[in-house]
């Protein structure tokens, strides 16, 4: 049953990990009580895909690949692009020092209240939780048929291995979220932006492996490098780096070249200072001219 339970740590990692760390960017931001619209999307999605992946499970109809596919694609790309619109609007606010107004709630009190802010939120750990939820949740719930089966011979031993997975990539994203957070404010906007934007790039890239399974785009067959001999997907080394990083050991060429087009520029500007764009630029030279006639005419009047 170690296959079973690696299956429940790399899917129960994937999402909680980006969670957490979602979180903790938050807190880096000064915005600590923003957790709850994060938890109540991610909890949504655990809901909302445990209850279609039962219809489907135990309803007349079934999710074929191509579809379970094309949704989890779908999905991965719409999550890549909340996650890094979130990324960089916190970081806005929290450099510039804008508060609640950069998130869309207004408030001034430093913290999401009711409004878009709250939402983009919710909708943006709804989607990293669900963008693998129709695979995972029929997982799940074909555990759940193996305790009692049309006659005997059932058994407990998949539903709790799978169970077991997903809660030990919940304790590990409990403690990186601890670790993150009491190594102290300083430079913890930076590390866990940073983070999450490699994440984002894994999720982007596997969006698009998802979109290629489902022969919506094509390359499947043009494979960038294979290292599945030295990280097999199933073993433990496998596991990590594909929960934590969304790692693929058989990349194909699309993929890696969305994946190095993204984190690339993303990261370069994460880490640019705020105010050294053009247009910071071209404020500054105007600010100059402006004080210079100013200087020049206070001399003419003198």
């Amino acid at each position: 049953m170690l296959g079973t339970y690696l299956f429940g740590l790399r899917e129960g990692l994937e999402a909680g990990l980006i969670v957490f760390v979602l979180v903790a960017y938050l807190a880096g931001s000064g915005r600590r009580n923003t957790a709850g619209p994060v938890l109540a999307g991610a909890g949504a999605a655990v809901g909302v895909f445990l209850a279609l992946g039962a219809a489907l499970e135990f309803g007349p109809r079934e999710l074929t690949p191509e579809a379970r596919e094309l949704t989890a694609g779908s999905l991965s790309i719409a999550a890549a692009a909340l996650m890094t619109w979130t990324v960089f609007r916190v970081r806005r606010a929290a450099l510039r020092g804008t508060g609640d107004a950069a998130l869309g709630a207004g408030t001034g009190t430093g913290g999401v209240a009711l409004g878009a802010g709250a939402g983009v939120l919710a909708v943006t750990a709804f989607l990293a939780v669900g963008r693998e939820g129709p695979e995972t949740a029929l997982f799940v719930w074909s555990s759940v048929r193996a305790v009692s089966p049309s006659g005997a011979g059932g058994s407990f031993e998949p539903l709790t291995w799978v169970l077991l997975g997903l809660l030990t990539a919940v304790l590990l994203g409990l403690l990186l979220h601890r670790v993150a957070v009491r190594t102290g404010p300083a430079g913890l906007l930076t590390r866990t932006g940073g983070a999450l934007l490699v994440v984002t790039a894994g999720v982007l890239a596997s969006g698009v492996r998802d979109l290629q399974d489902a022969r919506l785009l094509g390359g499947l067959a043009d494979t960038a490098f294979d290292v599945s001999s030295a990280v097999p997907p199933d073993g433990w080394s496998g596991t990590f780096l594909g929960g934590a990083f969304v790692f693929q050991p058989d990349p194909t060429v699309l993929q890696v070249t969305v994946w190095a087009l993204y984190l690339v520029p993303a990261l370069a500007l994460f880490l640019s200072p705020i105010g050294s764009g053009p247009s910071a630029r071209v404020k500054k030279q105007k600010a100059t001219d402006e004080q210079a006639e100013g200087g020049a005419s206070a001399g003419t009047t003198a």
